[in-house]
Formats: structure tokens, sequence, C-alpha cells
């Protein structure tokens, strides 16, 4: 009775769940050049930032991985007389589970997204200005193989559905997605390769030259393939450095208007000198579409650019402050799609 009683107070106490929560806040204030990514007329505005995230860990048995994980952020802009904020909000939940002395994993990832951003589309014709606002939602179910201490693959199942509040781009994604992920002690990398269809509600098909095609609405497949490098060092002032590089292609089942080979490559370091922690990220993009025409004659052409800052000081063991630079340009062999817009922003990080 005595040994009975003992065992089921320990299997009591394995089946017990711990909330582990960690909470980060970001206060600030900065200044862009151009918050609503205007082409031609462009508007400075000073603006109050504000981030809020929240990691919370369910502590179980051993076999089990459950965590809630929400975030939001956004920034307030007093000088803009239609578009007063920005926002984005994201909720996800993970279960996995692992079973006792396997090498598998099955689990299951819901994402939901809420986004609301600002946009000059004066050039397409709209209004000067409006906010593009949209709720999304995704589902994932995965099964990870651990061949290695170094080496695992991971095979998904995609799920998703966006709403928008104004514009007519609803839409449903499926998709599925192979993740190579390899630990060495010399070099971090994972390799992934990915297959989305997209299927819209309303949006209506064109052709080449922009002009719609009757009956049936937009779809479109998308490959995605990607490379991710990293290296993480002892030697100061260097800590980690990471490089991504993306091949995509989109084909739609209209006239080719949205059809288009894309690359990229971004790269990303971290360093510490004395108190100061340093992130500096640059990256490019170029998109080049099969059969759209511009104005001239000429196929569209668009370049991406994108450049980041980061430099935080540590103040106490949960309280920090920062200072950060953004910038992000378009160019194009069409005007109307150029673009450049620059935030600065100062502010404090505390972590509970």
């Amino acid at each position: 009775m005595l040994f009975g009683e003992e065992i089921e107070n320990s299997e009591k106490s394995r089946r017990s769940i711990n909330l582990v929560p960690s909470y980060t806040l970001q206060s600030g204030i900065g200044i862009s050049d151009n918050p609503l990514y205007a082409p031609f007329i462009q508007q400075e505005a000073v603006y109050w930032e504000n981030s809020l995230e929240g990691f919370f860990l369910f502590e179980s048995t051993p076999e089990f991985f459950t965590y809630l994980y929400l975030y939001g952020e956004g920034k307030n802009f007093e000088e803009l007389p239609e578009q007063k904020s920005t926002s984005i909000y994201l909720g996800q939940v993970e279960h996995a589970y692992t079973p006792s002395e396997s090498d598998q994993t099955y689990g299951v990832r819901f994402r939901h997204i809420y986004y609301d951003q600002g946009f000059d589309y004066s050039e397409l014709g709209f209004p000067y200005s409006f906010s593009v606002q949209s709720n999304k939602s995704e589902f994932i179910s995965y099964f990870t193989k651990k061949f290695s201490e170094e080496l695992t693959a991971t095979f998904e199942i995609l799920l998703a559905e966006e709403d928008f509040k104004v514009i007519t781009d609803d839409n449903k994604v499926s998709g599925l997605s192979l993740i190579l992920k390899s630990t060495p002690s010399l070099l971090n990398w994972t390799f992934q390769a990915e297959y989305l269809q997209k299927r819209y509600e309303e949006r209506l098909r064109r052709n080449w030259d922009s002009t719609l095609i009757a009956g049936g609405k937009l779809e479109n497949d998308k490959l995605n393939f990607s490379i991710i490098a990293e290296k993480e060092s002892d030697m100061l002032p260097w800590k980690n450095s990471k490089a991504k590089l993306i091949w995509s292609q989109l084909q739609d089942n209209g006239g080719s208007y949205y059809d288009y080979d894309k690359f990229s490559l971004s790269f990303k370091q971290d360093l510490i000198v004395s108190s100061y922690n340093i992130e500096f990220m640059i990256g490019g993009a170029f998109t080049k579409y099969d059969q759209r025409l511009i104005e001239n004659i000429e196929r569209f052409e668009l370049k991406s650019l994108s450049n980041g800052l980061s430099i935080t000081r540590e103040i106490s063991d949960n309280l920090e402050t920062y200072i950060r630079w953004s910038r992000e340009e378009d160019i194009s062999n069409s005007r109307d799609y150029e673009y450049s817009s620059n935030f600065w922003s100062l502010g404090v990080i505390w972590e509970i």
C-alpha cells in the first residue's frame, strides 16, 4: 500500500503543469521621412512606438512541449491627418509530442496575425492614402525526424486564410515544405523548399498588358527555395553572423501578369563593443516579371534594398536603452513603384 501511494503521488507530480512566463516591453520615440512609403509626395512624421512580447512555456512531462507566444507593436503618428497609427499583432500556440527514447516529433502550430499599415496608393487610382488591414490565420502540422545530433528534417503542411477589411484580396493558401537543419561545429545551416497555392476569392485575372480576363478568379502557384548559414563566434567583437539566400518563382492562372522570378540575399552581423550590443543588417532583392510590361514596352523589374542598425546598452539586469535606424528602398523601371523610407528611433527595453 505504501509503495502504491508513492507511485500514485509520483505520477501526479509528473502530470502537473508549470507555467513559465517571460515578458519584454519596449517604448520609444522616433521620426520617419516617409512612413506611408509614398513614391511621389513624401511627408515626414514624428511617432511614438511601443511593443509588448510575451512567451509562456507550459512545463509538464518531457515528452510534451507546449508554448504560447504573443507579440504586438505599433506606431502613433500625430502629424499624419489620415493615418494616425500602424500596428501588427501576432498570437502563436504550438504543441509537440516526442515519444520517449524516440527520434521523431509530431506537432501542430496555430498562428493569427492582425496587420494595419497605411500606404500612399495615389499612383494606382485610389485616394491619397488609406490603411490596409488584414486578419490572417495559419494552421501548420509538422513531423520532425532527427537523423543525428547534427541533422534533422521537418515536413510541414500549411493551411491559411487571409481576410482584408478594405481591399478585395481575400485568399486561401495551402502548401507543403521540407526543412533540413544541420548544426555542425563549424557552420550551422538550414535549407527549406516550399510549395504554396493561393486562391483569391474576388481578385480577377489579368493579361500580360494588365487588361482584365473575364471569368474565373486569380490563382497562383509559388515555389520558394532558401538557405540560411549562421556562425557563432567566441572572439570579440564578433558575436553572430547570419546570411540568407532565397529564390522564388510565381506563376498565375491568367495571362502571366503576375508571373515573376525573385532572388534575395541578406546578411546580419552582431557585434559586442565595450558595453554596447550592435546589430547590423543589409539585404537586397531583384524581381523580374516574365510578361508584364510597362509604358515603354519594357518588362517590369523591381529592385529592393533594406538596411538596419540597432545599438543597445545594458543599464541594469532587466533594463536596456536602444537607438535604431532602418531604411527600405524600391528601385524600378516604372516610376510609380519607386520609393524610399527611413525610420530613426530611440527608447528603452524592459525584460521581466
